[in-house]
């Protein structure tokens, strides 16, 4: 693909693939969290972001087993976003290991206990995936990167309403320079999704399928539904909580097709949270 023609579709893959964001672990205030320690609230929302982060590389795996490989401009998206979404996974490690051994210690029980279902689903899902992908055609595609603007609407609902929960300058920081590095993310995706689900009534009708379902975003259902009830109930426990839901859920309706589903409003219902 040629320079104008990757200009052509928006997104700049190139500048951004040429500019991907590392480790992030010099700017982590460590000593100011040392000196005045986050809640165990925090650190808890934080082992959860961090363990979700860390199924990125588990659902590109998915999702490159299906068409998408077949398409270089994703992929060539797919394994920047994978690198900086690592490197955002190893920054919350880095915090919740140096704060709470006991949130180690918890979720370090549960993990195992998962540990060896997921080695089974990690060696047969993909499997499954590629044979129903590969029959259903290219507008699975849809699916992925419209997951991908959720996953993106999500985070930023979470990272502001666990700015707002702490109050601390320094994880407000800290997570807004997370957000601004996950912004190209959400622009990518977004753009793919309003693209390909313009494109044909079967893109619309397979990913209206997948959001009505039990839908989450990306890494949540892997994880300990008590966990991901305690974050849906301590982030999103009121009137305003009620206001970051059905942001989401309206960027959702603007994407074709999509109208009308309440997404994240059913989810939040579902784990006990305003809604």
């Amino acid at each position: 693909m040629t320079e104008t023609a990757d200009a052509q579709q928006g997104f700049d893959i190139r500048a951004f693939t040429r500019s991907a964001v590392g480790s992030h672990s010099d700017a982590l205030p460590l000593d100011a969290f040392a000196e005045r320690p986050l809640t165990p609230d925090t650190v808890r929302t934080l082992a959860y972001l961090r363990d979700v982060e860390r199924a990125t590389m588990h659902h590109m795996r998915d999702v490159l087993v299906t068409p998408s490989h077949k398409d270089a401009r994703l992929t060539a998206f797919l394994a920047t976003w994978a690198f900086e979404k690592y490197w955002i996974a190893d920054a919350f490690d880095r915090i919740v290991g140096a704060q709470a051994d006991s949130v180690h210690a918890e979720r370090g029980l549960v993990g195992r206990a998962l540990h060896r279902i997921d080695e089974t689903r990690d060696r047969l899902a993909p499997i499954g995936t590629a044979i129903a992908a590969n029959l259903i055609g290219e507008d699975v595609i849809a699916t992925h990167v419209t997951r991908g603007a959720i996953d993106e609407y999500w985070t930023r609902e979470v990272y502001s309403a666990l700015s707002d929960a702490e109050a601390r300058p320094e994880l407000t920081e800290l997570l807004a320079t997370f957000a601004h590095v996950r912004s190209r993310h959400r622009v990518f995706f977004e753009e793919e999704a309003l693209r390909r689900l313009a494109e044909t009534d079967g893109a619309r009708r397979l990913t209206r399928a997948m959001l009505s379902r039990r839908f989450l975003p990306t890494g949540m259902r892997e994880e300990p539904s008590a966990e991901t009830r305690y974050v849906f109930r301590s982030l999103f426990p009121d009137a305003r909580s009620r206001g970051r839901i059905a942001r989401i859920d309206r960027r959702i309706d603007a994407l074709p097709g999509m109208g009308g589903l309440r997404v994240m409003q059913r989810a939040a219902q579902r784990f006990g949270a305003a809604a």
